[in-house]
């Protein structure tokens, strides 16, 4: 574990080029001390209660309007067995509060089965959570972008950027498992499946 003046040295040299901080974070107090620090997303959803505490509040408050992203991955406390709804309600309490979401997954980086392709469990957990359809499409595309530091080239359809383009059978916005309905796919501008 980095010392708080470590921390706040590697947040400070990094944005001084540009670069983003990214801190893994599994507990409310961590989460105290990375916003401390200065990051500029939190990966991993706290996996004690945030309580309804001033603490808890605050950090949700600062967060917010530091415009802190969190990639919850949720998927990974569901596949090690944190069977209970604790990282859902947090995730609830931080999207009511008007915090931004990235999608991502602990895919490959933890020996357990998560779901190849489509993250399919983390959306589903996601929506659970109370994130409307739109709210995950955009987690899962310019939030996720923004979070890699690639919002420049790709996770929004705009001139001069990748063409990355998912094309489903349903409407996504009225039932969110219609992204699962693949009819085809556009990867840099190639279509790779029909």
């Amino acid at each position: 574990m980095l010392s708080q003046q470590q921390a706040q040295a590697i947040a400070q040299a990094a944005h001084r080029r540009g670069g983003w901080v990214s801190a893994h974070v599994l507990r409310t107090m961590d989460l105290e001390r990375a916003l401390d620090a200065g990051v500029d997303d939190i990966a991993h959803m706290v996996q004690d209660p945030l309580p309804d505490s001033a603490l808890s509040t605050t950090l949700i408050q600062r967060m917010v309007k530091d415009d802190v992203y969190w990639v919850p991955m949720l998927e990974l406390w569901k596949r090690v067995g944190l069977t209970d709804k604790r990282t859902v309600t947090n995730l609830s309490r931080y999207v009511q509060a008007g915090g931004k979401v990235a999608l991502g997954t602990d895919y490959a980086g933890y020996d357990a089965m998560f779901d190849l392709g489509m993250p399919v469990t983390e959306i589903e957990l996601m929506r659970e959570a109370g994130m409307a359809p739109m709210q995950i499409i955009v987690a899962a595309t310019r939030n996720a972008a923004h979070v890699c530091n690639l919002d420049y080239e790709l996770g929004t359809l705009e001139a001069g950027k990748i063409a990355d383009v998912l094309v489903v059978n349903g409407d996504p916005l009225q039932d969110i498992r219609a992204l699962t309905q693949v009819r085809l796919v556009i990867h840099n501008g190639i279509m790779i499946r029909k």
